[in-house]
């Protein structure tokens, strides 16, 4: 395969000095031949001046006159090929006059001087040239060497001046012919150049043509196949040359109509509505498999001047498909397949453009799922996964038919409401979604139970933005939530107070340790004798802004923002600096229980922390319990059971606090080594007249007798629940109706210690 390089860079200095005489503006070959020719001339009118005849006189003179008007203007228009040619036929009419009237050497040789090297020149190329140059040659010297032979001499037998102007022709004619050489010779090379160059280009389009990797179609400017390749048979399912001379419109049902209108001029018109997006198109093709290809065109003329297109198409299916699922997996999400935050996004940007249009409204309702994380921390991330998806397909089945259900993430819904006449309408809707979801959802025999807040925020009254509209619809959802479970609000500027409340509180709680704003209060447990045997630490916050913070509003904001571990730390630290004081006191029998949270409980450094604060206080592990949530199994089960077989080993007691609120306990309970658990006041208040709360109580204290649990009841507000209780054979009570909770120096007074 040929190189591209240039030539000119290759000449060699000779060829290159002739080649640039040939052009050069004062050097130039026309310039040299002329000057010398005007001095075989002038030396020719001085030797023979008297002797020839006028009219060669006047010839010669003409011949003069043009050579050098040839010379000026050679000089402004730099026409070398035309300068040249006027010079060489002055000189062949000069010397065909001088021979043809005064005579001289034989005429033949004249002609052979003067007349076939040009004939040569533009007829047999320079091996000619160099064949007649070397005749002439040989008989200048032959009649040098043989004067004899000479029939006639010219300027009284003066062979030195014949010899002279011949040797100043063959000069003259040596110079053109080595021009007409290099000349030639390079002439050659870049035709030679232009055969591979054009030989290699063939072989690349025909590399091209022939690819494999696209298909390929040189169309005519009728718009029929002259040519296609082996790929664009296959790709089009056609068999082998059958391509060829078909309508390009016709090799597909769809699609190539919008190229032909584009390539081919308006002779095809589109009536099939198909777009093109620049250089990608989705074809149908004859057998109605639907294809993506990327298109690219070049239009070509022939030496007839006749139109021809070459068209490659590079199959972009499985790329195309892939953006597809790519913009999918984007704007939905991969578990329910509902619209995502994204799409959520786009959406209410074109309902808000439909709504400003047509000046109508539409609703934000933003769902959270009351009692998921229970169902998903206790039962496992698949177990919640499926509770979701059921979630989302029931939200699906009960929205009206414009209506839009997204999930954000988590256990967090959006419904967007279309066309709002009424609040009636709205909360319509959300009862009947907030219903749907609270019935028992199935999987493999269980049966799983969650609810749905909802916060509801209307365009344009409250915002016209997505992200504003679905912020106020998430406030009205907070609000909805901390006021009880299950229910819906809408949106009101006063919650925008209760969320900067939140966020302040937050900010406080950092300084709340240094600031020395906590504090204990400690509420006694009792025996079924009537004794107290220990006491529940709970904590307290007054803050000097906000006075008292109660833990139901403080303790969910320290979980989000992981104050609750120094905060829980905090705790521990405290209540055993209390219980010592109470243990050096006498009452040794005394044991504390502390709330742990389950970000703590997950920590690896829990047991080291609970080791340290017990050699701090030299208290033994017998003399402390710690209460944890089903909760505590969210993040890793492992660890957590771990944890909990240390405290076992270090004497430490674990209790599981407000048991019966979640949903699978009981697993949890063969697996870990609980010591204890405590019985929700929620099934305590009403178990006078509630029989399935009196029957649930009893079976969950023969339960933990089987398993060889204590059993602690809360919420024992009279003398009925706790006679109730004591039939059971509870073990441990704690309520309102012994003691509230109080500070350590009520609590000092209970026990009998005076001030």
């Amino acid at each position: 395969m040929m190189r591209a390089e240039n030539i000119n860079n290759g000449r060699n200095p000779i060829a290159n000095f002739f080649i640039e005489a040939r052009n050069s503006k004062y050097l130039s070959i026309v310039n040299i031949t002329s000057v010398i020719y005007t001095i075989v001339l002038i030396l020719t009118f001085i030797d023979v001046y008297g002797e020839i005849p006028k009219l060669i006189l006047v010839a010669h003179a003409l011949g003069l006159i043009v050579i050098w008007a040839n010379l000026i203007l050679l000089y402004k228009t730099n026409n070398v090929p035309r300068a040249a040619g006027v010079m060489l036929f002055c000189m062949l009419i000069i010397h065909l006059i001088n021979i043809s009237i005064v005579g001289g050497i034989t005429n033949p040789h004249f002609a052979w001087i003067f007349l076939f090297p040009i004939l040569a020149g533009s007829t047999l190329g320079w091996r000619g040239q160099i064949f007649f140059y070397a005749l002439c040659l040989l008989g200048t010297v032959y009649y040098a060497v043989f004067q004899e032979s000479i029939n006639v001499l010219s300027q009284n037998e003066n062979i030195s001046y014949t010899f002279f102007t011949r040797f100043m022709c063959l000069t003259v004619f040596t110079l053109v012919m080595f021009i007409y050489y290099f000349t030639l010779k390079e002439k050659m090379e870049h035709l030679q150049y232009a055969l591979n160059k054009a030989s290699f280009e063939s072989d690349l389009f025909l590399g091209v043509f022939n690819t494999n990797a696209q298909s390929v179609f040189l169309i005519d400017e009728s718009g029929y196949i002259e040519r296609a390749n082996s790929k664009a048979h296959t790709c089009f399912g056609f068999a082998d040359n059958e391509l060829n001379k078909l309508p390009f419109i016709d090799i597909c049902q769809t699609g190539l109509h919008s190229i032909s209108l584009l390539l081919l001029g308006e002779k095809y018109q589109d009536n099939t509505g198909i777009k093109t997006s620049e250089n990608e198109i989705k074809l149908t093709t004859n057998n109605g498999d639907s294809l993506w290809v990327e298109w690219t065109s070049l239009r070509i003329l022939d030496d007839k001047e006749r139109a021809h297109t070459l068209i490659t198409m590079e199959d972009i299916s499985d790329r195309k498909n892939h953006e597809s699922e790519l913009s999918y997996l984007a704007r939905y999400d991969q578990l329910t397949r509902l619209p995502n935050r994204l799409s959520i996004h786009e959406k209410l940007n074109a309902m808000i453009e439909k709504s400003m249009r047509e000046k109508t409204e539409f609703a934000v309702v933003f769902f959270d799922l009351d009692k998921f994380k229970n169902v998903n921390d206790v039962q496992g991330h698949q177990t919640g996964d499926k509770v979701l998806k059921a979630v989302a397909q029931r939200m699906q089945t009960h929205k009206s038919k414009n209506d839009i259900v997204a999930r954000l993430g988590g256990d967090e819904f959006v419904l967007l409401i279309e066309n709002v006449h009424s609040s009636k309408q709205v909360t319509d809707t959300v009862e009947q979604m907030q219903s749907s979801i609270c019935e028992a959802i199935s999987d493999n025999g269980n049966e799983y139970y969650v609810g749905a807040s909802a916060g509801i925020a209307l365009y344009p009254n409250d915002a016209n933005t997505p992200d504003d509209l679905l912020q106020k619809a998430d406030i009205a959802m907070y609000k909805a939530k901390s006021d009880a479970r299950g229910q819906y609000e809408f949106y009101s500027t006063e919650h925008d107070d209760i969320i900067k409340r939140q966020i302040k509180l937050g900010s406080e709680l950092n300084f709340a340790i240094e600031r020395d704003e906590l504090s204990l209060l400690f509420q006694a447990i009792y025996d079924i004798k009537g004794n107290i045997t220990g006491a529940e630490a709970l904590i307290r916050w007054k803050n000097d802004e906000f006075g008292k913070v109660f833990p139901d509003e403080f303790i969910p904001i320290s979980e989000d923002n992981g104050l609750i571990v120094p905060i829980g730390l905090w705790v521990l630290d405290e209540s055993c600096r209390i219980l010592k004081r109470w243990h050096n006191m006498g009452f040794t029998n005394l044991v504390m229980s502390v709330n742990v949270s389950y970000r703590q409980i997950n920590s690896s450094d829990m047991v080291n922390e609970v080791t340290r604060i017990l050699d701090k206080y030299e208290l033994s592990g017998e003399s402390l319990i710690i209460e944890l949530t089903e909760r505590v199994f969210a993040d890793d089960l492992a660890l957590v059971q771990s944890n909990i077989e240390q405290f076992s080993a270090m004497g430490v007691k674990t209790a599981v606090d407000d048991f019966g609120v979640g949903y699978s306990s009981l697993s949890y309970l063969k697996k870990t080594k609980f010591s204890a658990i405590k019985i929700d006041r929620s099934f305590i208040k009403d178990i006078e007249t509630n029989v399935a709360s009196r029957k649930l109580c009893a079976a969950i204290a023969s339960m933990a007798d089987g398993l060889g649990l204590s059993v602690t009841a809360e919420g024992v507000e009279t003398e009925a629940h706790l006679r109730i209780l004591k039939e059971m054979n509870i073990d441990k009570y704690q309520g309102y109706l012994m003691s509230k909770p109080i500070s350590y120096e009520q609590f000092n007074r209970l026990l009998g210690i005076q001030d």
